[in-house]
């Protein structure tokens, strides 16, 4: 009985972290799970807190359309009031009540009520588009932080790869300085190159975590709260990277991109906003309807019940009310042409977008190119680097260059692998870049 027990304390224990961590799904899920990058975008749908803002800015107006339509339904208002009185000289008391409803429709408003909820339809669309807009921007820096961290990890991978080569070499430059084969001046760059590589690592593992926490403030999860990225292998991110043609580029992203829509709907809106001006000019007509009735009485006369007089004093009344502008037609005027002026003002913002857009896309397209013509040349150099380190590697250890050569080699070596990761990652950006402008998905 006794050699059972701790077995059941074993299985009690289990049983309450497994409760615990059913308690903390969050904590569980933040210490375990690694995100791609489709993972990422998808995360900053919901949690950034720029989309989630503009999220609010499109549910504000879509209630204010909501308002606006309101606007030209019956309106239905009730109204009641109860009073009481007191003479003292006459010893009475009087009381009072009177009761009614209303209800007003506009019949004609010179087409304001129309023409503002074409508005605020347009206003909808227009954080829409803003939505869109602020989503591209939080995806362009997301897949920039997600590939600083690819960068940096897979340098780190390299450093090691350099550290391990250096620390060979100082061990054996330390065993050739015993023997007398090198100097001492020998021995000690080989120690402090050995040292300059190990904190090569350290600062590459520096930069990955200041990485971390740019991702962390994009996808709005908090700085202590774990975070991994899944890195897909070379191949699997040079599979999407062909470059589109400049015209394919152009059509796909001036149909995409919201900032020539956004420059439209202002138009839009501004040509609303001088027939809203206009209709001031017209007279206005609404239909009114209501009953009303009401009780009086005191305690020095003999007064009917107040529920007869409620019945009896029941009223109704109809009419129509007509308003008809005459000294605020100046007035008017110039804000027509106020409004006026704001259409000319949109229309050339448009044309300026317009030209905007093509010098961009223009633009993007020469730095995608650049960028690839980069990393080819930084990739055979730094594939004829590398064999150039290993064969002074392979010297120094047969004893047929000094020390002073080979650490050369290794720091030409370095800087080229740090041009070759800048330049690898950077055509990726680029083109990636691209996707975003035509409204591609973007995977890697």
């Amino acid at each position: 009985m006794k050699k059972g027990i701790p077995i059941i304390l074993a299985i009690l224990l289990s049983v309450c972290q497994l409760i615990a961590q059913q308690d903390n799904p969050s904590d569980n899920r933040s210490s375990s799970k690694s995100f791609t990058l489709e993972e990422c975008l998808r995360y900053a749908e919901e949690h950034n807190f720029t989309l989630q803002n503009a999220g609010l800015n499109v549910t504000s107006s879509e209630i204010s359309l909501r308002q606006a339509k309101e606007n030209i339904a019956p309106s239905v208002s009730a109204s009641a009031s109860q009073g009481f009185n007191a003479n003292n000289y006459q010893k009475s008391i009087g009381w009072n009540g009177s009761y009614g409803i209303n209800a007003g429709m506009t019949l004609f408003s010179g087409l304001y009520n129309y023409n503002n909820i074409k508005k605020s339809q347009l206003q909808v669309e227009q954080s829409d588009l803003e939505l869109q807009q602020s989503r591209d921007k939080v995806r362009v820096s997301i897949i920039q932080a997600f590939l600083a961290i690819m960068m940096n990890q897979d340098l780190l991978d390299y450093q090691e790869e350099v550290l391990k080569s250096s620390r060979e070499q100082m061990e054996q430059g330390e065993q050739q300085f015993r023997v007398g084969q090198i100097l001492e001046s020998d021995y000690k760059m080989l120690q402090a190159q050995y040292t300059s590589d190990l904190y090569n690592i350290e600062n590459t593992k520096i930069n990955i975590q200041n990485n971390y926490l740019a991702l962390k403030n994009l996808l709005s999860i908090a700085p202590g709260e774990e975070l991994a990225i899944v890195r897909p292998d070379s191949a699997t991110l040079f599979r999407n990277l062909e470059v589109p043609t400049l015209p394919e580029l152009m059509e796909k992203s001036r149909a995409y991109l919201p900032q020539l829509k956004i420059s439209e709907n202002d138009i839009a809106s501004a040509e609303y906003d001088v027939k809203l001006q206009k209709s001031n000019f017209y007279p206005s007509l609404s239909l009114s309807t209501g009953i009303s009735t009401g009780y009086s009485g005191n305690n020095q006369s003999d007064n009917l019940g107040w529920g007869t007089q409620l019945w009896h004093g029941l009223g109704e009344n109809v009419g129509l009310n007509l308003s008809i502008p005459i000294y605020q037609r100046s007035q008017v005027r110039n804000s027509v042409k106020q409004a006026q002026l704001r259409v000319q003002q949109a229309e050339l913002t448009k044309q300026e977008v317009s030209y905007q857009i093509d010098q961009e896309l223009q633009q993007y397209y020469l730095d995608v190119l650049s960028a690839q013509n980069d990393y080819r040349v930084a990739e055979a150099r730094k594939e004829a680097y590398e064999a150039n380190y290993n064969a002074y590697s392979f010297k120094f250890k047969y004893g047929s260059i000094t020390a002073v050569d080979l650490i050369q080699q290794q720091t030409n070596y370095i800087n080229q692998l740090n041009q070759y990761m800048q330049s690898k990652y950077s055509f990726v950006l680029q083109r990636k870049i691209l996707d975003v402008l035509m409204g591609v998905p973007v995977r890697l």
